[in-house]
């Protein structure tokens, strides 16, 4: 019986990981944001609200698709990224203090007008990393669905105002973003994705001896972060596994919201793009602030 079991589960995963490509394939050719995972979001929760399939992953998979994001996360600290990282203390203390301020408004927002409990509106109202925070909501039991809610209004907002913004300080157009990632992609070596791989999979067996909330998601994260860091590794994730692990987590999510009202996705929704639009607003005055400072220009100080 246990068998049937997993293997009806495994078959329920497949059929809606093939659902979340399949949404996350209309974003990426229609060059939306976030398109593995909002892409995959939206699949799953018109396939949850429209047909008897209930979309649902094994409990195990959420495991795998951390270790990949947590891996993928860490290859961004690379040697260069470390020895340069001084030169950007002036940068880095506004943009931290402009992080906590934005986070802060958030909350109280979430709080007073969205009747949110403390715990989800702290984790709706961090400033990005879609895909991580829903991981840690779901590890503390948070309301994952009003806090993916909030998180995508506002992605919404931002990434449709900062092209704008971009386009009209700059004159960069960057509608083909999306692209870039697969187009650029490294070409695979058997030895150093190899490598990669064999971190990967030893982070998780060590994760798997912790009890700690988030241990998938930060043991490969910092493992990937030291060995490049020191130059010991210097290839990242491929984009067909960090593509999937991005779906099973929008997938995942877009399942939640079977059970949420209209009412409730207004009243979520517009509190979230009210701060999304701040959030842009005060990201430009913050680059316009700092970039004569720091002697760099108003466009990539935006983006950060």
């Amino acid at each position: 019986m246990s068998q049937t079991r997993m293997l009806s589960a495994s078959a329920r995963g497949g059929v809606t990981l093939a659902v979340g490509a399949l949404g996350g394939l209309v974003f990426y050719a229609l060059s939306l944001p976030l398109p593995w995972v909002l892409g995959s979001l939206t699949a799953s929760f018109i396939c949850a609200q429209t047909t008897s399939f209930q979309p649902r992953f094994p409990s195990a998979w959420r495991g795998y698709a951390m270790v990949v994001i947590g891996t993928m996360l860490g290859a961004s600290f690379t040697h260069d990224v470390v020895s340069r990282s001084g030169s950007w203390a002036v940068s880095l203390f506004v943009m931290g203090l402009l992080s906590l301020m934005f986070c802060f408004v958030a909350y109280l927002v979430f709080i007073r007008l969205g009747r949110m409990d403390r715990l989800t509106a702290m984790f709706a109202a961090m400033p990005g990393g879609l895909s991580v925070v829903t991981m840690l909501a779901e590890d503390y039991h948070a309301e994952v669905n009003r806090v993916v809610l909030c998180h995508t209004a506002r992605l919404v907002v931002l990434l449709i105002s900062a092209p704008i913004i971009i386009q009209f300080i700059s004159g960069i157009d960057l509608s083909e973003a999306n692209r870039a990632t697969f187009s650029n992609a490294e070409t695979l070596d058997p030895v150093r994705h190899g490598m990669l791989a064999l971190v990967a999979v030893v982070s998780w067996w060590v994760a798997r001896q912790f009890s700690f909330p988030s241990a998938m998601l930060l043991i490969p994260l910092l493992s990937s972060a030291v060995l490049h860091a020191t130059d010991m590794l210097t290839v990242h994730v491929p984009p067909l596994f960090s593509s999937a692990a991005q779906i099973l987590i929008g997938g995942s999510v877009g399942a939640r919201f079977t059970n949420y009202s209209l009412a409730e996705i207004i009243k979520d929704g517009w509190l979230a793009a009210l701060v999304g639009a701040l959030l842009a607003v005060g990201s430009l005055i913050g680059a316009l602030f700092i970039a004569p400072l720091v002697g760099i220009k108003v466009t990539p100080r935006f983006l950060s």
